[in-house]
């Protein structure tokens, strides 16, 4: 039932919604017209192109059209988003945003704004437009919350606080875009992780580091970071999107096997690190470098005790102790 769904918007740095749009409690997800013109590339607020062809689509004859093959599948369709909505706003579909996108990029003729459509598209890399506007819109659906409970809560609290953030439309950040690291340890390496709690100063200190002085660096934003906790809100640092291809490849090439052995061994000691990688066969001589112990003390016998209570926690009837000596 429409009456059933709310949409829930992205909001900008000064409370404004951008136009880009879930519908609760399904999931899919949309754009408005002036949404999709901006990520075509199409001229600044005119939503007369856009509309424009949004009638052809469904104007079009399902035999005869002269439509690109990316929007062949939606003739004759009314592209619009069904929801409880008072103000009425036209919201088309994700599945057809990418459609409509690929088209402008890839099929139509030249126009100004083709190359900004392109690296939109090719930002999205592989994740699909869905995914793409739910980390826009913070949105987490409640089968997935159920299936990742228990194994990946710090991530599922990562998606939820990114609608808490006033991020310009610009810019990325170390917070959102470095969500995919606590995957690798809460899934991966069965860490116990706390709720906002995983490296993303160690992320973001790194990766300011690594571009300072980079001819590619361009003039660094901000915007307010709104912590659940006492901190409250803050402002941040920002990033152009033009890096973002080099800090994903950063974060993958760099900052996971060489800055977070030495983020973990800070945090479990260097006892639980040791076991952690090993366990997933993935000691390299970084790994040995900083989880090395010339001399056993107490400090890291308890980091080691500290870190298999937290890890039964987390693994339940699945945890199996290792005893600090079979790691020396």
């Amino acid at each position: 039932m429409v009456d059933d769904y709310k949409l829930v918007p992205e909001i900008n740095s000064t409370g404004n919604e951008t136009g880009y749009y879930t519908r609760e409690p399904d999931g899919t997800s949309g754009m408005t017209v002036s949404a999709l013109s901006e990520f075509c590339g199409l001229a600044t607020g005119s939503t007369t192109t856009m509309s424009d062809l949004l009638t052809k689509i469904k104007d079009s004859d399902p035999e005869a059209n002269d439509l690109s093959e990316p929007l062949k599948p939606f003739v004759g369709k009314d592209l619009r988003l069904e929801a409880n909505d008072a103000q009425g706003r036209l919201i088309v579909p994700d599945e057809a945003c990418f459609a409509i996108a690929d088209h402008y990029a890839n099929h139509a003729r030249a126009y100004k704004g083709k190359s900004v459509c392109r690296q939109n598209l090719q930002n999205l890399g592989n994740v699909s437009m869905r995914l793409f506007i739910w980390s826009k819109t913070g949105f987490v659906p409640q089968i997935l919350k159920d299936r990742l409970r228990g194994h990946t809560t710090a991530y599922i609290e990562r998606l939820e606080n990114v609608r808490d953030h006033l991020i310009p439309d610009e810019f990325w950040t170390t917070f959102r875009e470095g969500a995919d690291v606590l995957l690798l340890v809460e899934k991966d390496m069965k860490i116990p992780v706390d709720q906002f709690d995983l490296c993303d100063g160690s992320i973001g200190m790194h990766w300011s580091n690594s571009r300072k002085g980079e001819g590619w660096a361009q003039e660094v934003g901000s915007y307010i970071h709104v912590f659940r906790d006492q901190r409250g809100s803050r402002e941040a640092k920002a990033y152009d999107y033009s890096e973002l291809p080099r800090f994903k490849k950063w974060l993958r090439e760099t900052y996971i096997p060489y800055h977070l052995p030495e983020y973990l061994a800070g945090k479990y000691g260097k006892l639980a690190v040791r076991q952690i990688y090993e366990e997933i066969d993935g000691v390299t001589d970084r790994v040995k470098e900083v989880t090395e112990i010339k001399r056993m003390t107490p400090q890291q016998v308890q980091y080691y005790e500290n870190f298999q209570v937290l890890r039964k926690q987390l693994l339940g009837k699945d945890f199996i102790p290792l005893p600090p000596n079979k790691q020396t």
